[in-house]
């Protein structure tokens, strides 16, 4: 009767456990657009459920009522929790609110803070049909990276303007090929949105330190999404060698900034970038000796 009412207590969260973890390996593997939509829609359920256990947790008692939801999870699952439940989702939509406003901020300042001037748009490359500015800013590392800010117009009194930021070390280092091959990758983020919410998962994800899931995926997304922009890259350009020497020679660059929100071009960036970045590399390079983009051969 005890083993019984275990199972149907511990069911439910070894179950979702099982999907979180079933995603998260998906996600590392697989560059299906189903797959990542799954994977944020876990995040942002995992964000709510994350939100209702800390208010659970501090409307009873704390470190006691800790205690009592890991041997009952069901507690959380009560008629009595509706109130819970009602506190974590407002709580799980400040957070969401102010990673937003978090992730809008840090852009905007990027802005003030690192002098830029704006640069023309590569011919071999074709201009987005959203607005989209290409600009070059005044720091000697390895910098490139998109994002999208919300600004007032447009017929809905929104509109969106999507950013595309290199820097002037990393654009110097850069042959034409090479540079077109990274003005294609961070167009691939754009077109998946990435600067609008794989930038507000990160920076989610850093203000929920406490807990690992969402930290896990958060670097997951990130991961998955330079591979699929490094193909989107090459299905733009049909140079998959360019990108893999522009991805070298970032690496051999200091990082030109720190921030959650706008990791650049090594992606998560650090040492974890820098050894995604290899794979990054050797993916590119089996790409170019697979026979389906002859421009590169002898590249």
């Amino acid at each position: 009767m005890l083993s019984d009412a275990l199972v149907g207590a511990y069911a439910p969260v070894a179950a979702w456990l099982a999907i979180g973890v079933s995603l998260g390996l998906a996600s590392r593997r697989s560059a299906s657009p189903t797959v990542f939509r799954l994977s944020a829609v876990f995040l942002g359920a995992w964000a709510l459920f994350a939100t209702t256990a800390l208010a659970y947790v501090l409307a009873n008692g704390g470190w006691a009522a800790l205690v009592a939801l890991a041997r009952t999870p069901s507690l959380l699952f009560g008629t009595r929790s509706v109130g819970v439940w009602i506190a974590g989702a407002l709580g799980a939509f400040a957070v969401f609110f102010v990673a937003f406003l978090l992730s809008q901020a840090v852009g905007r300042g990027f802005l003030r803070l690192y002098p830029s001037r704006e640069l023309p748009w590569p011919a071999r490359v074709p201009e987005p049909a959203t607005a989209t500015t290409l600009r070059a800013f005044d720091a000697p590392g390895e910098g490139a990276f998109a994002f999208t800010l919300l600004e007032r117009g447009g017929g809905r009194g929104v509109r969106a303007r999507d950013v595309i930021m290199i820097s002037e070390g990393l654009l110097g280092e850069l042959d034409p090929h090479e540079w077109e091959a990274v003005i294609a990758h961070e167009l691939g983020h754009l077109r998946e949105l990435d600067g609008r919410y794989l930038t507000f998962f990160r920076t989610l994800s850093r203000m929920m330190r406490w807990d690992p899931i969402l930290a896990y995926f958060a670097e997951s997304l990130t991961r998955r999404e330079e591979f699929r922009a490094d193909l989107d890259a090459v299905e733009l350009t049909h140079r998959p060698r360019a990108l893999a020497r522009a991805l070298y020679k970032a690496t051999a660059l200091p990082a030109s900034f720190s921030s959650p929100s706008l990791p650049g071009l090594l992606g998560v960036g650090g040492r974890r970038g820098r050894r995604q970045a290899v794979e990054r590399i050797r993916r590119l390079v089996a790409l170019a000796e697979s026979g389906r983009f002859p421009e590169e051969s002898g590249a």
